[in-house]
């Protein structure tokens, strides 16, 4: 395959009906900043709540003021590992805080400042104190949903042994309720041919490590009590839409309800945009629990 042609695979942009590629980002980018800037002015939130030690290792907490059993949403945002912030996540705020449900945004190092395998363990040290914040306050249940690269972190808990045990001898593996993968990318060896990758570093090792749909699960292992939702959108990248449907199949085995959705007319970026949205597919999803 053409260098040129696997680039444009690896860029999301490059496959919307809607845009040109760097129009479509403009606007993305302006939403993401207006709605998540109009969020922190009207919704109760708690702000910069650090899991870490780093400037970005760091969670912000919509619909502070709802009550303390209100079930939680964490969302993690993507960016190829190496841009975005949660800051700007705030499409996943406003309809989840609406209907009673508190909405968590996390932040992480980005690469080349950090490897793929600092950022995981960054996410589960996130997700261990927020279960943890739940349990505290007697939350219903806690989704965890991630959009692209966001996806994968999100993914990486379901196939961390120790982390699982640790969480369900603690008592807080329960509370998870629903895995909401949206538009993600499980794969990434083919990432050291294109210039995304060059940022990551990647190693043989990490790519072994990470690349989840390619992993040789132990046929014993079963992950239960929760569902994955593994989501995209038909006018994403076909790479993109090909490694959902690899990842869904994939984790059948091992956990005991998986559900796999191809939006219709729906690209890399309106994909979580339409979060907005109360009639929207997937915010119902998210939502049909509460």
């Amino acid at each position: 395959m053409a260098t040129s042609e696997l680039e444009r695979l690896y860029t999301p942009s490059e496959w919307s009906k809607r845009y040109k590629s760097e129009e479509l980002l403009q606007r993305f980018f302006k939403f993401c900043e207006e709605v998540s800037e109009k969020n922190r002015r009207t919704i109760k939130c708690e702000l910069n709540v650090s899991y870490g030690t780093t400037e970005r290792t760091k969670y912000d907490i919509y619909g502070t003021d709802l009550p303390k059993d209100a079930p939680i949403l964490v969302f993690i945002h993507g960016g190829y590992w190496q841009e975005f912030s949660k800051d700007h996540a705030g499409f996943s705020v406003p309809l989840f805080v609406k209907n009673k449900m508190k909405v968590i945004t996390v932040g992480y190092d980005l690469c080349p400042n950090v490897k793929i395998g600092d950022i995981v363990a960054e996410i589960k040290s996130a997700i261990t104190q927020i279960l943890k914040y739940a349990a505290d306050l007697g939350s219903k249940y806690v989704s965890i949903a991630g959009h692209s690269a966001g996806a994968h972190l999100a993914a990486c808990l379901l196939h961390d042994d120790d982390w699982i045990n640790r969480m369900t001898q603690q008592g807080y593996f329960t509370l998870l309720k629903k895995m909401i993968l949206i538009g993600g990318i499980y794969n990434l060896k083919p990432l050291i041919d294109v210039s995304f990758g060059t940022a990551l570093k990647l190693t043989d090792e990490e790519i072994k490590a990470f690349s989840l749909s390619v992993f040789d699960e132990a046929k014993e292992r079963h992950v239960s009590g929760f569902k994955v939702i593994v989501v995209v959108g038909d006018c994403d990248s076909p790479v993109f839409v090909n490694e959902s449907r690899i990842y869904a199949q994939k984790i059948i085995p091992i956990v005991n309800n998986v559900e796999y959705l191809l939006l219709q007319n729906i690209d890399h970026f309106d994909i979580v945009e339409k979060l907005l949205d109360p009639n929207y597919d997937l915010a119902k999803l998210i939502l049909s629990d509460n």
